[in-house]
């Protein structure tokens, strides 16, 4: 039963990674951009953790949220790193799902992570 509760977890979080990210869409809102940075793991041509992006993301990285909503979850304000950083050592967190979706993405991508 509990890979039941885990499939709907799993489900929810993935719905609300699919919305954009506050951080990420704040970025084109506003007229100063928000720094984000990259705490997913490597994907091969498109992003490595730790990465910041100033002045909004690549067009690689653009295309690879629209294929992976999860990547929003893992596209965070700078002020929130330490928090988020802390919430991926718990799997069964959101930010722990969504880093084993895009971890999964990334395999499927030919990515070693």
């Amino acid at each position: 039963m509990p890979e039941k509760k885990s499939t709907k977890q799993e489900k929810e979080v993935k719905q609300e990674a699919a919305k954009p990210e506050e951080a990420v869409s704040g970025q084109q809102a506003s007229n100063a951009p928000v720094a984000v940075i990259y705490l997913g793991p490597p994907i091969a041509g498109v992003a490595m953790p730790g990465t910041v992006y100033k002045n909004g993301l690549t067009p690689q990285l653009k295309a690879a949220v629209e294929e992976a909503p999860a990547l929003n979850r893992l596209l965070v304000a700078t002020k929130n790193a330490q928090q988020v950083r802390k919430d991926l050592k718990d799997p069964q967190s959101a930010a722990g799902i969504c880093y084993q979706s895009v971890l999964d993405y990334a395999r499927q991508k030919g990515a070693k992570g």
